[in-house]
């Protein structure tokens, strides 16, 4: 007697072999997110070296820094976003499904309870780098270290936020 197996999406995601939507559109983030930041600070740490920028005063130095990384960031990850459903949208008519089936547009109470948990912890981590970054300035350091400590923490927090995510949506809440 053959029993059919039964391959429902909730059982295959806890197997983890078929990533849904969110967790995808999750590690998106996370990658786009290491990738934007890295590549604004090569470039930003190269206009240093060259004398592009002027470090005189290093607060208004930090300010235009983090001021053109904003929108930078923001103009990015929108594209990326973009991108990222434009693919996902030929993959899932390639395998004959539709997009909409597995796009929640609709955001369920999982969907919040999943957003407010990681949105939680991730900024007692934020938090938790801002009072180490405040430390910093407790010893005779550079100002610059307060401030490169609060863009690797931001960076931290996003990663540490969307992985939260992934995990929500694998193991549940």
């Amino acid at each position: 007697m053959y029993v059919e197996p039964d391959i429902s999406p909730k059982k295959i995601n806890q197997g983890g072999k078929i990533m849904s939507y969110q967790e995808k559109q999750s590690l998106t983030n996370i990658i786009s997110s290491i990738i934007i930041t890295a590549v604004y600070a090569v470039v930003m740490y190269q206009r240093y070296l060259n004398g592009s920028l002027d470090d005189s005063n290093i607060f208004r130095f930090w300010a235009i820094v983090i001021l053109i990384f904003i929108p930078i960031s923001i103009i990015a990850r929108i594209v990326i976003m973009i991108i990222f459903h434009i693919i996902e949208s030929v993959i899932q008519a390639a395998q004959g499904k539709e997009l909409e089936d597995e796009i929640a547009d609709v955001v369920d109470e999982r969907d919040r309870m999943i957003q407010m948990k990681s949105m939680a912890i991730s900024m007692y981590i934020f938090s938790l780098g801002f009072v180490v970054a405040l430390f910093s300035q407790l010893f005779d350091v550079s100002n610059h270290l307060f401030f490169i400590i609060l863009i690797i923490t931001g960076v931290i927090t996003d990663v540490v936020s969307e992985s939260l995510m992934i995990r929500y949506y694998r193991r549940g809440v």
